[in-house]
């Protein structure tokens, strides 16, 4: 398993393809919370960003998860209310940022362990981070322990609980972690059979 995902890391060669992949799996997470208001969260995004840096080597493996949650935005924000440039993109940006330094962090040890705690560490590090930043700008929540604490699991008022946020998140990212490293180990696979055939022919 481990040499599998540890070739895996440079089989992808058509950036092009993962950049469509990118874009389809995170307009469609941005997308499904307007018809399934209880799916909020359950995203790609997080994974995308952390087996990219785990897996993928080059500029396309951080530029491209950070073009595909722009253009996304651009497109869905409006359905939202939201302006593409807000502090709390700015915000999001610098958890994806993070995450995606901790798949480079666990790209020496790509063992189903390393990468299954780096799963969940993604959805714990940007649930805090984004619910730390709401609770310091939403006049909502006290500027004590207990209003921080709020924030993170009961969320403002009137609004869904963010302890079922931090679910979705967490689900979500396990889920779409293991896809995606599936995918570049049979990518791999793929690329060394080929290869294996080539050399086979050329004897």
């Amino acid at each position: 398993m481990t040499k599998n995902l540890s070739s895996s890391s440079t089989s992808l060669r058509s950036p092009q393809l993962w950049f469509v992949i990118l874009i389809i799996a995170v307009g469609w997470s941005r997308y499904l919370p307007l018809s399934y208001p209880e799916l909020f969260n359950f995203t790609p995004v997080l994974a995308l960003f952390f087996i990219s840096g785990a897996l993928l080597k080059g500029i396309w493996s951080w530029l491209g998860p950070i073009t595909a949650v722009f253009v996304s935005d651009l497109l869905l924000n409006p359905s939202y209310g939201a302006n593409l440039f807000e502090t709390f993109t700015l915000v999001s940006i610098i958890a994806y940022l993070i995450i995606f330094a901790l798949g480079k962090s666990v790209r020496k040890s790509p063992r189903i362990l390393p990468l299954f705690t780096g799963a969940i560490a993604s959805a714990l590090l940007f649930h805090g981070l984004t619910c730390g930043f709401a609770w310091l700008v939403n006049p909502a929540y006290a500027k004590t322990v207990a209003g921080f604490w709020q924030a993170q699991f009961l969320g403002e008022p009137g609004y869904a609980p963010a302890y079922l946020f931090l679910r979705n998140s967490l689900i979500s990212t396990l889920l779409f972690s293991a896809a995606f490293s599936w995918l570049f180990i049979k990518i791999g696979e793929k690329k060394e059979s080929t290869k294996g055939v080539l050399k086979t022919s050329n004897i």
